[in-house]
C-alpha cells in the first residue's frame, strides 16, 4: 500500500495516506454528522453537528496515526528500521525496512499498537467525563465518548488473530518462538487466520439473506481482504527466506547493452532493437557516463504515436530515479530496501562501473530453482 499524498514526517518518518483515505473521511464524517450525533445530542443545529462531526473524523484519524507511530517507534527502537507510514481504507500500515530479529522483538513492535488504542480510548473516556462536568458542550462530550468507543474497538478488532491485524501477528510471533523459524510462525498463523477469514465471508452471506446488505458486504469484503493479505504475507515470507544469502549476482543479467541517449527511436529501432532481445536498455551520455533507462515497450509505442525523432533521452527515466545495487549484496536485502522498486529494474554498479541489470524475472527464476532444490531436497529425506 503506497501513499498517493505525502503530509510530512513525524520522529522522522514520513507520513502520508492513500486516496482510499478520501471514501473513508467522507463516510465518517456523514455517520457522525447525520446518526451518531443527532441521536447522542437531537435538536442542534445541522451546521453544529457537521462542523463537530468533521473535527471528529480528523481525531479518529490522528488516532490511527497513534496507533501506527506506536509500532514505528517501538520498531525503530529495536534495530528495525521504518520507511514510511501509510493511512488508508482498512486504519494504517507501517512500513518496516527489514525483519525483528526475533519473535520476542516482533511481539513487541506488534502489541504496542493495540494497546495504544486502548490508551487513547480510556484518554477519551476520561476528557468525555471532565468536558461533561465542567458543563462544556454536549456535542464535545459525545464526540469524545464516540471516540473511546471507536479506538477501544480498534484495539479489540486488531487482536483478531489473522493478518495484516496485530493478532495475526502476534500469533506468528508465538509460533515463531515456538518453532525457531520464522517462516513456520507466520504459516501456522495464515492457517488461523484463514477460518476467521472464512467466517467473516460467511457471516456476511448469512447477512445478506437477512437482506442487511450494507454489513453483510461489508463482513464479507473485510474477510475477503484478511484471506488474500493473509496469502501475500506467506508468499513473501517464503520467497524472503528462498533469497536469504543469495547475492545479487548469482541473479543479475549480465553483460548489459548501453546505447547512446543520442538516438532517435527510428535509429535505435533500426540499429539496436533488431540485435538484441533485452527489453530494458541503459542509456549513456556524449561522455560515456549512465544517463538513464529506457524499456522497449514505451520505445515502440512512441515509434506508434509518431514519434520517430524522439531522442531516447527525452523519454528515460534519469539514473536519479534508477535504484541500483552492488553485486555482493544479498537479495533479500535488496528487495527489503526497495519494497516495489524492482518494477523499474536495478543497475548493478562494481565499482562505479555497470556490470549487469536485475529484473522481477531475474528474482522469480531464483526463486523457482530454490523451491525446485527444496523440494528435491525433501524427497530425498
Amino acid at each position: 500500500m503506497r501513499s498517493t499524498i505525502r503530509l510530512g514526517k513525524v520522529f522522522g518518518i514520513e507520513i502520508g495516506f492513500n486516496w482510499s483515505l478520501i471514501f473513508v473521511f467522507a463516510l465518517v464524517s456523514w455517520s457522525l454528522a447525520v446518526t451518531v450525533l443527532p441521536q447522542g445530542v437531537p435538536n442542534q443545529s445541522p451546521t453544529a453537528y457537521w462542523i463537530t462531526a468533521v473535527i471528529g473524523a480528523v481525531v479518529f484519524y490522528g488516532c490511527l496515526l497513534a496507533h501506527e507511530l506506536s509500532h514505528s517507534v517501538v520498531a525503530r527502537r529495536n534495530g528495525v528500521q521504518v520507511s514510511e507510514i501509510t493511512l488508508w481504507l482498512f486504519g494504517g500500515v507501517s512500513k518496516l525496512a527489514g525483519e525483528p530479529r526475533s519473535a520476542r522483538v516482533e511481539a513487541l513492535i506488534t502489541i504496542v499498537g493495540p494497546l495504544a488504542s486502548i490508551l487513547v480510548a480510556v484518554v477519551a473516556f476520561g476528557l468525555a467525563v471532565v468536558v461533561s462536568a465542567a458543563g462544556a458542550s454536549a456535542l464535545v462530550s459525545d464526540l469524545l465518548v464516540w471516540l473511546a468507543v471507536l479506538n477501544l474497538s480498534l484495539g479489540v478488532f486488531n487482536l483478531i488473530p489473522a493478518f495484516p491485524l496485530d493478532g495475526g501477528r502476534l500469533l506468528s510471533s508465538f509460533f515463531w518462538w515456538r518453532s525457531g523459524t520464522r517462516q513456520r510462525g507466520v504459516h501456522v498463523a495464515v492457517q488461523v487466520g484463514r477460518i476467521f477469514a472464512f467466517l467473516m465471508i460467511g457471516v456476511g452471506a448469512l447477512e445478506l439473506f437477512r437482506a442487511d446488505g450494507f454489513n453483510g458486504i461489508w463482513l464479507a469484503f473485510l474477510g475477503w481482504f484478511l484471506l488474500s493479505a493473509g496469502s501475500a504475507e506467506e508468499s513473501s515470507t517464503v520467497t524472503k527466506a528462498l533469497l536469504e544469502s543469495v547475492p545479487v549476482a548469482a541473479a543479475m543479467s549480465a553483460p548489459v547493452v548501453t546505447v547512446s541517449d543520442g538516438l532517435t527511436v527510428d535509429e535505435f529501432l533500426a540499429s539496436e532493437a533488431v540485435h538484441h532481445h533485452f527489453t530494458t536498455y541503459p542509456l549513456r551520455d556524449a561522455a560515456g557516463e549512465l544517463s538513464g533507462v529506457v524499456r522497449l515497450n514505451q520505445i515502440v509505442r512512441e515509434a506508434s504515436s509518431g514519434g520517430h525523432d524522439r531522442k531516447l533521452r527525452d523519454l528515460a527515466v534519469p539514473m536519479s530515479q534508477i535504484p541500483t545495487t552492488q553485486p555482493q549484496e544479498d537479495l533479500e536485502t535488496l528487495l527489503e530496501r526497495l519494497e516495489t522498486g524492482l518494477d523499474r529494474r536495478v543497475l548493478v554498479l562494481d565499482g562505479g562501473k555497470l556490470v549487469g541489470i536485475l529484473s522481477p524475472t531475474d528474482v522469480a527464476r531464483i526463486v523457482t530453482v530454490r523451491q525446485a532444490l527444496g523440494t528435491r531436497a525433501g524427497a530425498a529425506v
